[in-house]
């Protein structure tokens, strides 16, 4: 019997259960559907699990979620006239009013300021303000753009595109199935009042935020790159302001996703409290299908605690309503800073001419990958659940927030990744450092999102979504990518872990400058293209066939080409991207015995590092190689070098022009020095698989050129 069977069963198991009598009995309150019965017995527990005092209000347990029983609802005369009290909710109320913004990403037409709707905040599926609400559109128990044949289209991939502009952000490519129904003109995402009136008090509704918003609030999938001018490394200005704006909207987004799942089933739970205390048996309802596997929604994913901190200290925090107590905000913020007492050398006014702006950004404050924590959202507090928090606690918690690395560590150590089973909006943001980490535990969480989990944790499966047992949550789920520039990479997960029927947008530049202009005028500088041969060229092998290609390229032609001259067979530098590409040339080297180098890694310790650069700036070692990743990580200004060697284009386009600029300076402290423009050049190596890095370098004009021309090599001055 599969595995999607027996979950079935097990849902026709517990709805026939659900309907008769019974006492309830639950050890942890957590999850469990309530007694029917005239006189239910219910359990009462306060937020930490202890059973609370006679005189503190009763609670219900359903589901999972914790409810008051004090409801107004089905007592007359006191529907609309009198504020219902929801229960880990922030104080949301029945009648207060809700920001929308347009469920066709165009905002509310007055960008900047956030519109209120006012009708009723009731959330029946019958109601007016239900129906024209996204998220009950989208993530309902029967969204209408779950079929068969759009499901069909997105496991093919079959995906249909058209070229827009995005207000705000530029030309982008937009991916639909063809088949999905369309979302009406009136169709609104509803913002809680509690977020608005915070985004309000703290002056944040910045026309770019609300447009951001608006595109958000559709539900389809974002993959944003190049904001700023980051893809070739401009440092116009630390933090952007189209990056910070989306940063910002996807917090709001996602608290408000949060807020209005959390509201949606309390107010269920009061409907089905109330039915069960009647004395009218036929009253009781159909347990409704709006709950999942687990609690947690949201991931975020982000590479350093640094980033961890700005997102929760900067976005997230002021959108808490006036009162709420914020627990655990001590030990985190002093787990995700530095160390008391000790000072950030990145922090200085000195740092800012050592290093490069992107430098700065990534590693000021506390630059550590391992991490992983959650946020719960009560009635009265925010509590930041800190490590070593296990996937239990995790559990009862609305968002977690981690780094690959240390998700991947303790799912490894749990054997479980059931807390991604019921995540309905991902964000990742720093796609590009991740890359420079450990691509694969990226791929691992996009691989096991939205599983179905090994552990039932307490569910109630007759409240589970049918799309859930189904395992079509993937089909539904929301993502949004961030990253500085475009790569293979990340256009992978777009494409192959991005299956929202709603439609997925992906950002396209096609006006790159390149750094070309960043380079000393009269440097010469030399491409040559890889041109793959043969009946595998233009097959799906030619990506696995080009790895090989390039090294054949470069041990048989450009190695002797350098050697061949009096210039470039000593002080010449090699830059491998690959760490993989970099231990092959090793040992092709080694075992050859061509020349004498040495080479540089981000796995080299200090003492071979210092040993590789001072014998290479002697002379001692006429070729020096070294990987982009350890540029990435110290940014060491290696002297010496006349002839550089770009085995592949680096990811990062600034490097391609750092390094170019190296021979021209000094030791520290000296500035520049006297070198001939002439005695320095460059040789890069491409194939048309370098495309992206190549536009990046060279400008989209002459990208297209080296990709399409007939000749293999090229040269600038």
């Amino acid at each position: 019997m599969s595995t999607a069977t027996e979950i079935k069963l097990l849902t026709l198991l517990n709805v026939s259960a659900v309907k008769r009598p019974r006492e309830l009995d639950l050890p942890g309150g957590h999850r469990g559907s309530p007694s029917f019965s005239k006189t239910p017995s219910l359990v009462l527990e306060s937020e930490d699990g202890q059973e609370p005092s006679k005189k503190r209000r009763k609670s219900v347990v359903f589901g999972g979620e914790v409810g008051p029983s004090g409801s107004t609802f089905g007592k007359k005369g006191k529907g609309k006239a009198k504020k219902v009290e929801i229960s880990e909710t922030n104080g949301i109320e029945d009648s207060a009013k809700d920001v929308i913004v347009n469920g066709n990403g165009e905002g509310n037409g007055n960008e900047g300021v956030f519109e209120e709707d006012e009708e009723s905040g009731d959330e029946n599926e019958s109601s007016s303000s239900a129906i024209n609400d996204m998220f009950n559109l989208h993530f309902g128990a029967n969204p209408p753009i779950l079929t068969k044949e759009a499901v069909n289209m997105a496991e093919e991939h079959k995906w249909k595109s058209e070229r827009k502009m995005l207000k705000g952000f530029g030309r982008v490519v937009e991916l639909s199935t063809g088949s999905a129904v369309a979302v009406p003109a009136d169709v609104r995402t509803r913002i809680t009042p509690s977020i608005a009136s915070a985004l309000k008090a703290s002056s944040s509704s910045a026309p770019l935020l609300s447009t951001s918003l608006s595109y958000l609030g559709t539900y389809k999938d974002l993959y944003l790159h190049s904001l700023d001018g980051e893809a070739d490394g401009s440092e116009t200005q630390i933090v952007g302001e189209q990056k910070e704006a989306m940063r910002k909207a996807a917090v709001v987004h996602a608290l408000n996703h949060v807020l209005k799942t959390r509201r949606r089933i309390i107010r269920n739970n009061e409907k089905l409290a109330h039915a069960a205390s009647s004395d009218n048996p036929s009253s009781i309802p159909e347990p409704p299908r709006d709950q999942s596997f687990t609690r947690p929604k949201v991931l975020l994913l982000l590479p350093f605690r640094s980033l961890a901190l700005h997102y929760i200290k900067t976005h997230l925090l002021p959108l808490a309503p006036t009162g709420t107590q914020i627990e655990n905000q001590r030990p985190f913020l002093t787990s995700f800073s530095l160390p008391e007492g000790e000072e950030d050398p990145l922090a200085s006014s000195s740092a800012s001419k050592d290093f490069p702006v992107d430098h700065l950004v990534n590693f000021k404050g506390n630059s550590d990958d391992n991490f992983r924590f959650g946020i719960k959202f009560t009635r009265k507090a925010w509590r930041i659940v800190m490590p070593p928090a296990n996937e239990e606690k995790l559990l009862d918690c609305d968002i977690l927030v981690s780094s690959p690395l240390g998700f991947k560590m303790a799912a490894e150590k749990e054997d479980s990744t059931d807390l991604l089973s019921s995540i309905e909006v991902l964000i990742t943001d720093g796609l590009d450092t991740m890359a420079m980490q450990n691509w694969d535990h990226v791929q691992f969480i996009f691989n096991n999102m939205n599983k179905i989990p090994k552990s039932p944790h307490g569910c109630d499966f007759s409240r589970v979504k049918p799309w859930y047992l189904d395992q079509q949550a993937q089909y539904l789920r929301q993502t949004i990518l961030l990253s500085r520039y475009d790569t293979p990479e990340s256009r992978a997960l777009f494409n192959r872990h991005c299956h929202n029927l709603q439609g997925k947008i992906r950002l396209e530049r096609t006006d790159y400058e390149g750094v070309l202009g960043r380079v000393r005028s009269g440097v010469r500088q030399v491409f040559e293209r890889i041109d793959l041969e043969g009946p595998k060229a233009l097959s799906g092998q030619a990506a696995v066939e080009e790895v090989d290609t390039r090294l054949e390229w470069f041990t048989k032609k450009t190695i002797p080409a350098l050697l061949r001259s009096a210039i470039s067979r000593q002080n010449t530098l090699i830059i491998v991207p690959s760490y993989f590409d970099f231990v092959r040339l090793n040992n092709y080297l080694r075992k050859n015995d061509v020349f004498t180098y040495a080479s540089i890694s981000e796995y080299s310790s200090n003492a071979e590092i210092s040993k590789a650069r001072t014998l290479f700036f002697k002379g001692k070692k006429s070729f020096l190689i070294l990987t982009e990743r350890f540029h990435f990580y110290r940014r060491y200004k290696i002297r010496g070098a006349k002839t550089l060697v770009f085995y592949s284009l680096p990811d990062h386009a600034q490097f391609y022009s750092e390094f170019l600029n190296t021979p021209f300076l000094g030791s520290k402290g000296q500035g520049e020095v006297e070198v001939d423009e002439a005695e320095v050049s460059s040789r890069v190596l491409f194939s048309r698989f370098d495309a992206l890095k190549l536009e990046r370098v060279v400008g989209s004009v002459n990208s297209r050129r080296l990709l399409t021309n007939g000749e293999g090599r090229f040269e600038f001055i």
